[in-house]
């Protein structure tokens, strides 16, 4: 046979051009790589600076006060694939393709500097362009750098700095923006470990922890509450190693409080549109999706609870993480143990907050046309109100309510003016209340609130004709005429 022409497993140049579009969401997860080797290095702070090289060109520094790295790890560390923790299950990590793929699907090259001295410091780099060109076939060996002034040196004494430079992917185009988005999407990623006191800062400002289940403190606002107690199972790795916990946390969003909010204000806070669960392994976010809901769909109401699972590294398979740890498939093996528990717990959640919310809705339908007769009560003469001297003095305004009950009386409505608010109690006994009022109070249709709106109108507008009769014979008459009308109203339903 004759000789064989070798065929490198890895064509070098094509790969690194493609391994740019290795599925990293965005610069968020890609600088949240770094962070995560970071935290693998025991730093307690990580500092991230974003700048401009030049007037086109954005640069991106991460550096933190780890235990830093020699020169043969650094060497590993650069290498596709190449970890000191490969396949581990105790941290972050488990690849080695964080540091080397997260960097360069931002930028064109990446500088990596670690010290264990911060007088003797090391430096490596990988170049997309140069690898391209047949320039650079390995990791180069890593060199001492020697910072040009005092200012250069390090300020903590064993740590790491990664540089990204000639930064061409980068999500948004000021440096602003692309800030602003670091905070919010690094504050929920790593909120566990923030809540544990990490420190992360983006040019110097501290970023802050988001929790997505609005329970703790952080830059989002707080007020839910757990629903039930945590869910926890034991479930067996993979191989038959023994069982490794699975975490699952429920929370309900204070409808009461917030449902009047603006879109603007939801929006805002991550509210609307936010329902799902958030899939966070090892005390990191991986993925937040709509998983282990079954046959649920997801609906509007849903916007008002939230769910976080919590597991350990060694169940990765089950989970389907994927190497940029950015996204979760479980298996079917998992669903199955999860999903019924989970989507029972979903589908309870759904059904509280629709009947929360219909009693919000039906007291804001009952109070709408209290709230339009108050905006034009100024139009009309002030009604009088007495004092304890009995003399009749004028209200200074007018508050409307409306509100229903059972009543003895066999009037429809009764009017009452107090302490300068009018108020109008529907009588739930009477046939037009059960016939028509209370059915139409509950319908949805946006025609059937301004028919609604406009007998509550009607009923406010007799109520304070009634209440501005000023003598005993007056108001006898009126009264009169309201029982008589509520009775002939009665008969014709009847």
């Amino acid at each position: 046979m004759g000789a064989t022409v070798g065929y490198p497993i890895v064509a070098i140049r094509a790969f690194i051009e493609a391994t740019r579009d290795s599925g990293y969401k965005g610069t968020s997860s890609a600088i949240a790589e770094l962070v995560d080797n970071a935290l693998e290095a025991e730093a307690s702070a990580i500092e991230i600076h974003i700048d401009e090289a030049d007037s086109d060109q954005k640069r991106i520094r991460v550096t933190d006060n780890g235990i830093g790295m020699t020169g043969s790890t650094m060497q590993l560390a650069l290498q596709f694939g190449g970890s000191t923790r490969f396949n581990s299950r105790r941290g972050l990590g488990r690849y080695g393709m964080g540091l080397p793929n997260g960097s360069l699907s931002q930028a064109r090259r990446v500088d990596v500097y670690s010290w264990q001295n911060p007088n003797v410091i090391f430096a490596s780099y990988l170049d997309v362009d140069e690898i391209a060109a047949g320039n650079l076939d390995s990791v180069p060996e890593p060199v001492r750098f020697r910072p040009r002034s005092p200012e250069e040196y390090p300020s903590s004494p064993t740590g790491t700095e990664v540089v990204l430079s000639r930064c061409d992917r980068l999500d948004f185009k000021t440096i602003r923006a692309q800030c602003r988005k670091l905070h919010m999407d690094l504050g929920r990623i790593f909120r566990k470990q923030l809540y544990l006191g990490k420190s992360i800062l983006i040019n110097d400002v501290p970023v802050k922890p988001f929790d997505p289940l609005f329970v703790a403190d952080g830059v989002n606002i707080s007020g839910a509450t757990p629903f039930g107690p945590p869910l926890a199972y034991e479930i067996s790795v993979p191989g038959g190693s023994g069982s490794s916990p699975v975490v699952v946390r429920f929370s309900l969003l204070p409808l009461e409080q917030w449902h009047s909010f603006s879109n603007e204000e939801k929006n805002r806070h991550g509210i609307a549109k936010g329902a799902g669960v958030s899939i966070v392994r090892a005390g990191r976010e991986i993925d937040y999706g709509w998983y282990f809901m079954g046959t649920k769909r997801k609906e509007n109401y849903d916007d008002w609870w939230r769910c976080e699972v919590c597991f350990n590294p060694e169940l990765d398979e089950l989970f389907g993480v994927t190497h940029t740890k950015q996204r979760a498939n479980p298996t079917e093996q998992l669903n199955e143990i999860l999903t019924p528990d989970l989507e029972r717990i979903a589908r309870e959640l759904n059904n509280h907050v629709r009947k929360v919310y219909t009693g919000i809705r039906s007291e804001q339908v009952r109070q709408s046309g209290a709230r339009i007769a108050e905006t034009h009560d100024v139009l009309m003469e002030p009604l009088r109100t007495r004092r304890n001297d009995h003399k009749p003095r004028k209200s200074l305004a007018a508050g409307y309510a409306i509100d229903s009950q059972a009543l003895e009386d066999k009037s429809f409505y009764l009017p009452s003016f107090l302490h300068g608010k009018l108020f109008v109690i529907l009588n739930e006994e009477h046939s037009f209340f059960q016939r028509f009022y209370g059915p139409l109070s509950r319908a949805d249709a946006v025609q059937t609130r301004h028919v609604l709106e406009h007998i509550q109108l009607l009923l406010l507008a007799a109520g304070r004709a009634e209440c501005a009769m000023k003598t005993s014979d007056e108001k006898n008459v009126v009264r009169r005429l309201r029982e008589s009308w509520s009775n002939a109203l009665t008969a014709f339903l009847d």
